[in-house]
């Protein structure tokens, strides 16, 4: 009982001093929030229908990663072109990261996005050169071998190369001295060569889980990629993914989204678990059904076997970790009707939820529920297919989701028997 005081009192205390506003007028603690008539504030908390015993596990190593500073605690999230943009769950991230002091565990996931001729988060910037070739989860044309993050990029060129350089501007400022590239690892494959710059101290592959970890003798913000071929046999490099780690305590927060993807698109990636055992989450949020429901012809229950297989595949190699399913924003159908599968959607994600137990964000209730994207549009928060937000009201989503994270550790304290 001694030590529960003592978190308690260290915790109100960190608040008290470094926190401008603790409460606001609808308890979203510990930042405030613009306020808007149409959304749910009382409805803005993380539900568990089923067991919700995987999420204290994660909320105990919490307690002692601030107390001790010790330890870190791994999120993955995946999505479709809301997680992609890494809008709004890097704001999450961001907050999660310097709520409480020592918690930035690392930036985690990159991709080069500009390869593939789409959007890169704003966090980092990517220059590359050379001929690409890339593949995506959401391309039923194209064969290839895909990991968790959806996407390929690959090169027969010996010559070409890529840089990914992390952005200051941001409340986080990222480093980082190790560097996990997941990538096709055979007798064909070019040999991978960094920049000058990047001393490295140690090399180990593991060809079981698809990836090669590189130690630097260092804290670096960028890297430049680069190939040598020692062989004829030598004449490709494909990449899946790549972990900027340190060895900070804190939380990671791996960003994996893709645009127009759906749960078949995720569930065709041959190397989806190996990858994710590779990055061994704590906590594993999914964020896809925009796309899924984004149909006049939408099957509550083939979207329910997709889900399950999705968490089944999880569960399989990661049997404790905690998944948080969210339930999709309010949307419209072709830029001209409010969608209602959505709703049909967030019935299904609470029976997942209470059979698979897992958590549940219903952030479809907290933005108003049905037609609210069009109070959101109204007030500038989305943009003209009231599907996607604009930078403004993907802010707003991740403040709203960090706070309701927050409320369920807080209720965590409170009832926790240390």
């Amino acid at each position: 009982m001694a030590i529960k005081k003592l978190f308690l009192l260290k915790i109100c205390l960190f608040f008290i001093f470094n926190l401008p506003v603790l409460v606001y007028s609808q308890s979203d603690y510990p930042f405030e929030i613009d306020f808007y008539n149409f959304i749910n504030y009382s409805e803005n908390k993380l539900v568990f229908p089923g067991d919700s015993s995987d999420f204290e596990h994660v909320f105990y190593k919490l307690d002692t990663v601030i107390l001790n500073g010790k330890g870190k605690i791994s999120v993955v999230h995946i999505g479709g072109s809301h997680i992609q943009a890494d809008v709004y769950s890097g704001r999450t991230r961001e907050r999660l990261q310097t709520f409480y002091p020592g918690m930035n565990g690392g930036r985690g996931s990159v991709f080069p996005y500009r390869i593939s001729k789409t959007n890169n988060p704003r966090s980092y910037s990517v220059y590359y050169s050379g001929i690409w070739q890339s593949c995506r989860n959401v391309e039923n044309k194209k064969k290839c071998n895909l990991g968790l993050t959806g996407m390929s990029v690959t090169t027969f060129d010996v010559n070409a190369n890529f840089e990914i350089k992390l952005k200051s501007d941001s409340l986080v400022n990222y480093t980082f001295n190790k560097i996990k590239l997941f990538h096709e690892i055979d007798s064909t494959s070019f040999i991978p060569v960094f920049g000058s710059e990047i001393i490295i101290k140690k090399i180990e592959r593991n060809q079981e889980l698809g990836y090669t970890l590189f130690y630097l003798g260092g804290d670096y913000d960028e890297f430049k990629l680069s190939f040598k071929s020692t062989s004829s046999a030598q004449n490709n490099f494909t990449i899946f993914g790549i972990s900027l780690d340190n060895d900070d305590s804190g939380i990671v927060y791996h960003s994996i989204g893709v645009n127009g993807a759906s749960f078949p698109s995720f569930l065709k990636c041959d190397m989806f678990e190996k990858h994710l055992k590779a990055l061994n989450p704590d906590v594993i949020i999914i964020s896809l059904g925009t796309n899924d429901a984004y149909t006049t012809k939408f099957n509550p229950d083939f979207y329910q076997l997709n889900y399950e297989e999705l968490v089944d595949k999880i569960r399989k190699i990661l049997p404790k970790v905690a998944i948080l399913n969210t339930v999709a924003n309010d949307s419209y159908l072709f830029r001209r009707y409010p969608n209602k599968n959505t709703e049909l959607a967030a019935e299904v994600i609470y029976k997942v939820a209470k059979k698979k137990n897992c958590g549940v964000y219903d952030f479809y209730k907290v933005m108003g529920g049905f037609n609210s994207s069009s109070l959101w549009f109204q007030k500038n928060l989305m943009v003209k297919d009231k599907i996607h937000f604009n930078k403004q009201g993907y802010l707003l989503v991740g403040d709203l989701f960090f706070n309701a994270i927050i409320k369920s550790y807080d209720n965590h304290i409170k009832n926790a028997s240390y």
